[in-house]
């Protein structure tokens, strides 16, 4: 596979500001015609610099103002006691991100509540059931200082 260039770089880079740009807005900021620039959003996306498009929600408006880390030590750290948690953990939809880390604990996911009664609820009847969690630790979110999903390139 052919590494990618300045083009494709500066390319990444626009659709990562906003996904939704057009293929003529594209070329024109690149200098080129629609199609190379269509055909190297198809190699991108092929070769897996682009995994997916998304649409990023805001959670207030959504009614999810509590985020809370979570940070999990695990009893067992065999690969199927591991893979078993994760997948336990997947399912669960307040669970917006989940990372096996290394360090003092387990995993480190992220979750999205409505409100500390929510966040309760959600330790009660889903996250506590969980076999193979041995103690877990929560932080809870006062503010946002910085949140990017843009990578420079």
């Amino acid at each position: 596979m052919k590494p990618i260039d300045e083009i494709d770089l500066k390319l990444l880079n626009l659709l990562q500001d906003n996904s939704r740009i057009t293929i003529r807005e594209l070329s024109e900021k690149l200098f080129l015609s629609t199609t190379p620039i269509y055909e190297r959003i198809k190699k991108l996306e092929k070769s897996g610099y682009i995994r997916q498009y998304i649409t990023l929600i805001d959670p207030k408006k959504i009614d999810k103002k509590l985020i809370v880390y979570i940070s999990v030590i695990l009893n067992k750290h065999t690969r199927e006691a591991v893979e078993a948690f994760e997948k336990e953990v997947n399912i669960l939809d307040e669970v917006m991100e989940s990372y096996y880390i290394s360090g003092n604990s387990d995993f480190l996911l992220k979750v999205y509540c409505k409100d500390m009664d929510d966040y309760h609820l959600f330790i009660a009847e889903k996250f506590s059931i969980i076999q193979n969690i041995s103690q877990f630790y929560s932080s809870f979110v006062l503010s946002e200082s910085k949140v990017s999903y843009h990578f420079k390139l």
